[in-house]
């Protein structure tokens, strides 16, 4: 279906030189037209596009706004086309003659949201002259949600019931997770208008700790969900002296390096650790790397605060995963 907004929420697109042209030396007279309803009027030395907002769109459903042209110019202009940047927008046909001072022309802007509801549309639109300028704009606009997901970010290291509910209580089913097995679906499940699924930790870990999961369903305009995950294995970079020097030296400093390495496994609270913490130590340069998840991370920072200030022990980076 397509839904026609009244000529009265007209987007105005005020032009003025093309952008390879030099513009009049002649004073901009301010246009007086007003096609169909109200015209706002922009300048055309904006230093942003002028937007055509279309508001919400349904799933599905394409939506139709008027865009007018208006030439503020001295001089008339002819438009060559006007089109959007790819085949999900259509334009109807601007007029084939010159556009003359003070006058406009109005096209409608068809625009389909495809087939994926909660999320944000922004399209460009652009004006091209029969003299080779181009003007562009940009349509915006949002596409209605068709599922919630509770909670929307997944912690790993604390894994609570994930909850995907249709936002207009149509019931729908789960067909499928990536990585398969990771998510814990109803033993009989059954088509509701809300589900509950379980993280299974030890196969997320097997399928490599991924920063997100993948659900997938029969409900029309959510036919995936993705949900972040929060806690997949993180690497903080700490400095300690590096062990440099001749060979009295650097025994002297790597036995010190271990004795900082035994107080901050001393100072970690007691079964604090997951199974991705570990300690990786490169004498020579003094890097010391520890993995594990937000939590590892976190307790590990606060047993490093916790050393006196005579160990020299100083966060260098957080770095990717591995």
């Amino acid at each position: 279906m397509t839904s026609l907004l009244p000529l009265c929420t007209v987007a105005a697109f005020t032009l003025g030189a093309p952008h390879n042209q030099s513009p009049s030396t002649e004073p901009t007279p301010v246009s007086t037209a007003r096609p169909n309803g109200a015209t706002a009027v922009i300048d055309a030395t904006r230093s942003a596009p002028m937007t055509l907002e279309l508001g919400e769109l349904l799933v599905g459903q394409p939506k139709t706004m008027p865009f007018t042209v208006v030439n503020l110019r001295s001089e008339p202009f002819t438009v060559e086309s006007v089109k959007g940047g790819c085949g999900c927008t259509t334009v109807t046909e601007p007029p084939k003659g010159p556009i003359a001072p003070g006058e406009s022309f109005t096209v409608h802007v068809t625009v389909d949201p495809g087939k994926r509801g909660g999320i944000d549309l922004v399209k460009p639109l652009y004006v091209k002259y029969v003299s080779g300028g181009v003007e562009s704009a940009q349509i915006i606009g949002r596409v209605r949600p068709i599922a919630a997901v509770t909670p929307s970010t997944l912690d790993a290291s604390d894994p609570v019931a994930i909850t995907v509910e249709s936002l207009d209580g149509r019931p729908f089913l789960i067909t499928g997770v990536s990585p398969a097995g990771t998510l814990v679906l109803p033993k009989e499940q059954a088509p509701a208008a809300r589900i509950e699924l379980t993280l299974d930790a030890e196969a997320w870990i097997r399928a490599g700790r991924p920063a997100s999961l993948v659900i997938a369903t029969d409900l029309a305009g959510t036919a995936e969900v993705v949900i972040p995950v929060r806690g997949a294995d993180q690497v903080v970079l700490f400095r300690l002296p590096p062990a440099t020097g001749d060979e009295a030296a650097r025994a002297e400093i790597e036995e010190n390096q271990a004795a900082i390495i035994r107080q901050i496994d001393a100072l970690l609270p007691a079964g604090s650790r997951s199974s991705q913490f570990r300690m990786r130590l490169h004498p020579e340069s003094g890097m010391l790397f520890i993995h594990g998840t937000e939590s590892d991370i976190r307790e590990a920072r606060e047993a490093i605060r916790g050393l006196p200030e005579s160990s020299r022990v100083r966060e260098s980076a957080a770095l990717p995963s591995t």
